[in-house]
């Protein structure tokens, strides 16, 4: 009987190749063919007949004449004891084959001329290392199909997972066996001759050089493996060693090549990652690993679809998604590139494409937002002036430039959705100033009927109110609007100018104004004295609105999920994908130019997550979501702001009116402002509520029946956590927390923006 320790077959990874004129072999070779467990297959006919065939290209030989010429051919030679013969062991198949050089000769007959004989033999001498056998595996088939090196190196811990059938050839009868032992037998089931060597461990600190330089050093290295400290190790290294580097990322045929033989200077990842240390990269999670992903393949450069999924990580997948079409498409593209590198071809450094979707022009779901342009006050003062006032006594003092510059600068530092500062002022030649609602900058479906507006008009007044009297200016405010989306919302008389601050109701709160701002900071949770929230509450109930508010951290995390699926439901509707991507300024700049709108800074991410929020740039990402009802990972954007908040309280009042909204801006600020001066952090987390009131008032309001059901249950358990029964109105909903102070505060429009002097 067969023993193993004759054969030393290694765990069953390589084949055995035996010589039969050497006499321990051909008795192994005898030994095998008697075994009943043993698989024999004999076509040696067949690849002498192939051999015929290819030393007469210019005869067209018939079957007959091909059966002569093979007699002939063994007449002086016995058919058992010409070439080889393989033992595979995990098949237990004994195969009969050409020797080394007729076998490769006949194996790569096919690739004349795409591939030179000379470029062949050339091929034979190189050594390729391949980090990562999921991608990787294709790249090593098509490779060893084409013949493209002499030895390969494999190396990959990883073993095969049923999810990995989606991608990998492979069966389910090699489910656990690792990705190195199935790529190395199948490599051998096609060229047994090729040398395959397997690091079977992965690629570690200990064993990189010896993967690179280890008897030979590499010619090429193709990096598919998923961590990124090792790709920035095994660059570090190939650079320092000169071997050219290529990565195929399996979405839009993404081929990135990084030849450090001809640039050894060349920075790694070609600058992408300057500034990182590898130490930074281990022990990643999978949405860490995503964000430094996105540092290095860029974001815009993305696939829609890819775009959609990254944001699903971590909610309805672990991990980014691959094709068995783009990790074939990816073997194709390495191993031709690497043959051409391996050939000596200058190919340069850089990133290349195979996009099928871009060649084969595939319809697209809709065309890309147009977004809206402002108009500037100068732009609209004839309209504008058109709508003043008439019927107001002169004020009985007239603001000098300065003065009017001053209390306008305070004024215009109040809260606005999406910081649009929808204000007009107009100051008239009797010394009155106006506000008016600049409706087309503020036109968004959070701004429901001019609701959300409102309220940063009552909050303008009030900080307008506080630095008047400080300015020891006696003011008259007039109220105008009394239907909502008028344009006209108050008229500010100034009476007298005293020599002294005058104590208006709240007056301490003058010092608050420059303090206040918004903090997007989490931080450990930290409850507030009950006394603060019970003195900030009272700003409320004296002007005859209720507050309610909650600290139960059960409350707080299925708030979080409500607040989660109402974001997703505002990303979903047209209007509100709009308003989102007009209103954040994603760059320094943008936010310097425009002083106003979000600036992505003041949203306090982390590489991660503002990585997430990038991904939602592209409109075509929430309408796939939306076609396929998915975007789960929408939902855990407000995650942390809600469960990590100390208290989340709800402004309520009873009637939904223009003036309700208005008084509710100025109580909003009074709160808002002696929070802060409390050190207590405030952040609004109330675009649902405007989108409830929309829901609730309009026919025509652009969700879908499922979402609209939807919104109504989200409806219904904010509902219960805030015991509201239909009998008061939801006005504002924010947090407080206890966080040090913004990294960054929004900027302000220059008040001369924000003007009209008649």
């Amino acid at each position: 009987m067969l023993t193993k320790p004759r054969f030393d077959l290694k765990d069953h990874i390589r084949p055995l190749i035996l010589l039969p004129f050497i006499a321990s072999d051909w008795e192994a070779i005898i030994e095998l063919r008697s075994e009943q467990y043993v698989h024999t297959i004999d076509e040696i006919d067949g690849q002498v007949i192939d051999l015929i065939k290819a030393d007469n290209p210019e005869a067209q030989l018939s079957k007959e004449e091909l059966d002569q010429r093979l007699t002939e051919f063994f007449r002086d030679k016995e058919k058992d004891f010409y070439g080889a013969w393989v033992f595979y062991p995990w098949k237990n198949t004994l195969v009969h084959i050409l020797d080394e050089e007729d076998f490769i000769r006949i194996r790569t007959l096919r690739n004349n001329y795409k591939i030179t004989p000379s470029e062949q033999l050339e091929l034979r001498k190189k050594k390729v290392g391949i980090v990562g056998l999921s991608v990787g595996q294709s790249i090593a088939l098509a490779m060893t199909l084409e013949r493209s090196f002499g030895e390969i190196r494999l190396a990959d811990f990883d073993t095969l997972e049923l999810s990995n059938l989606n991608r990998l050839k492979a069966g389910v009868t090699s489910l656990g066996l690792e990705k190195v032992v199935i790529a190395a037998r199948e490599i051998s089931e096609i060229d047994p001759y090729l040398k395959v060597t397997l690091y079977r461990e992965g690629i570690t600190t200990q064993n990189i050089d010896e993967f690179l330089v280890g008897n030979g050093k590499l010619d090429l290295l193709i990096d598919e493996c998923d961590s990124l400290d090792i790709k920035f190790l095994i660059r570090e290294k190939a650079k320092l060693e000169q071997i050219p580097v290529i990565m195929d990322t399996s979405d839009r045929g993404m081929l990135d090549i990084e030849r450090f033989d001809q640039e050894p200077d060349r920075p790694i990842f070609h600058g992408l990652l300057n500034g990182i240390s590898i130490s930074e990269l281990a022990n990643l999670s999978n949405k860490e690993r995503v964000a430094l992903g996105l540092k290095i393949t860029g974001l815009e450069s993305l696939s829609l679809r890819m775009k959609a999924s990254l944001l699903e990580v971590g909610s309805t997948i672990t991990s980014w998604p691959q094709l068995a079409s783009a990790v074939f498409l990816g073997g194709a593209t390495v191993a031709h590139v690497g043959r051409r590198i391996l050939l000596g071809d200058n190919i340069p450094s850089g990133r290349f494409y195979v996009d099928f979707d871009e060649i084969v022009k595939v319809e697209q779901l809709e065309e890309n937002l147009i977004l809206p342009s402002f108009q500037e006050p100068s732009a609209i003062s004839s309209h504008i002036v058109a709508q003043l006032p008439s019927g107001i006594l002169q004020s009985g003092y007239i603001l000098s430039s300065e003065e009017l510059e001053k209390i306008l600068t305070l004024a215009n530092m109040a809260p606005s959705g999406g910081n649009v500062q929808p204000w007009i002022w107009v100051f008239d030649r009797k010394g009155i100033l106006h506000l008016f609602h600049d409706q087309e900058r503020s036109h968004s479906m959070l701004d429901f009927k001019g609701t959300g507006s409102l309220i940063a008009f009552g909050a303008a007044l009030e900080n307008l109110r506080l630095a008047a009297a400080q300015e020891g200016l006696e003011i008259e405010i007039i109220n105008h609007i009394k239907d909502f989306e008028e344009e006209l919302i108050a008229s500010i008389r100034f009476v007298t100018k005293l020599n002294r601050p005058i104590e208006v109701p709240h007056f301490d709160l003058v010092e608050g104004i420059s303090l206040r701002c918004t903090n997007r900071k989490n931080s450990v949770r930290q409850l507030i004295e009950k006394e603060k929230l019970i003195e900030l509450e009272k700003f409320a109930s004296c002007e005859g609105f209720e507050i309610r508010f909650t600290e139960d951290s059960k409350d707080l995390d299925e708030l979080a999920k409500i607040v989660g699926g109402m974001d997703r439901m505002r990303f979903f509707h047209e209007e509100g994908l709009v308003d989102f991507i007009k209103e954040v300024r994603w760059t320094e700049k943008d936010a310097i130019e425009t002083r106003d709108g979000i600036d992505i800074a003041t949203l306090e991410l982390s590489g991660t997550e503002k990585a997430a929020m990038g991904l939602l740039k592209d409109p075509r990402t929430i309408r796939f979501f939306r076609k396929f009802l998915m975007g789960m990972g929408l939902t855990k954007i407000s995650k942390e702001t809600v469960t990590k908040s100390s208290a989340i309280m709800v402004l309520q009042g009873d009637r939904f009116s223009t003036e309700t909204y208005l008084e509710a801006g100025k109580v909003l600020q009074r709160i808002w402002i002696k929070a802060n001066m409390m050190g207590i952090s405030f952040q609004p987390v109330t675009a649902m509520l405007f989108i409830f009131q929309k829901v609730l008032q309009e026919t025509n309001h652009g969700f879908t029946k499922e979402e609209f059901e939807e919104i109504q249950t989200l409806k219904s358990r904010f509902d219960q956590i805030f015991k509201n029964e239909g009998g008061t109105l939801d006005l504002f909903m924010f947090r407080l927390n206890m966080v040090t102070n913004p990294s960054v505060r929004a900027f302000r429009r220059n008040v001369q923006d924000t003007l009209i002097l008649v």
